[in-house]
């Protein structure tokens, strides 16, 4: 039989799953992709993304690719057959046919990410993909201002939850886009880089919403990019999952 690998980009709303990488409870991105896909090749099939994202997060452009054997009909044929099965909360944009060393993770040079937050309260139909501040004020400038520290390449391990100890490189990523958008009192984080650490963006966008609040300043944020172990009076806060989006995967 014949073996074909498949590039598949996919949006979600990550709100009731609990993020892309499988679970044994199978409520995840990967387990509804791989579940379907296994029901239309009669055999298990793994499905390798470019990025995990947590629980609550959402994607407009999650990259993800797998190998099928023996499929005859085509390409849109294997779309329109994979969307019959998943949840109305993902959506497979494309699906192509890649050559065979092609890797959703490894091949990918980069990522970028955007976070939605605003002032007071988001309206019901956007409660689900922003960060509500309710009654804080913010200052968009000085978290305009703060959001360009994090351009270059830097030790970013006083932004990022610490899984296990490590080395200092483990936590070097070179960022080639960091800004801030206001539009009224909505604002939206935009981040391009190399690479992310886990629930990095997340604590980048908690230190600047900390700077808008006054709690800490952009040189706090600068200490902490320049001197990563330092021994800060406390933790980058971390913001919700539900403002964050995958927004596209760079090749």
């Amino acid at each position: 039989m014949k073996f074909q690998r498949w590039c598949g980009i996919c949006s979600y709303d990550g709100t009731d799953f609990g993020g892309w990488q499988s679970q044994p409870n199978g409520n995840t991105i990967q387990d509804a992709l791989e579940g379907r896909l296994g029901q239309i090749f009669q055999r298990p099939t793994k499905v390798i993304g470019s990025g995990r994202t947590d629980a609550g997060v959402h994607a407009n452009g999650q990259c993800f690719h797998f190998d099928s054997m023996g499929w005859s009909h085509g390409g849109d044929a294997l779309l329109r057959a994979l969307h019959c099965g998943l949840p109305e909360s993902i959506h497979v944009e494309t699906l192509v046919p890649v050559r065979p060393n092609f890797h959703a993770r490894f091949s990918a040079l980069g990522k970028r990410y955007l976070y939605f937050f605003q002032k007071g309260y988001a309206v019901t139909f956007r409660r689900r993909f922003c960060w509500s501040l309710g009654n804080f004020s913010v200052d968009g400038k000085s978290m305009e201002a703060a959001a360009s520290l994090f351009m270059g390449t830097h030790n970013f391990r006083a932004f990022a939850n610490l899984r296990s100890d490590g080395s200092d490189g483990d936590f070097v990523r070179t960022i080639t886009r960091s800004e801030l958008l206001c539009h009224g009192d909505s604002f939206v984080f935009i981040t391009e880089g190399n690479g992310y650490l886990y629930r990095m963006v997340r604590r980048i966008v908690g230190a600047l919403v900390a700077v808008g609040q006054g709690k800490i300043g952009a040189s706090d944020v600068r200490e902490r990019l320049e001197n990563p172990r330092g021994n800060f009076p406390a933790q980058t806060p971390t913001a919700p999952a539900r403002g964050l989006f995958l927004d596209r995967i760079f090749f």
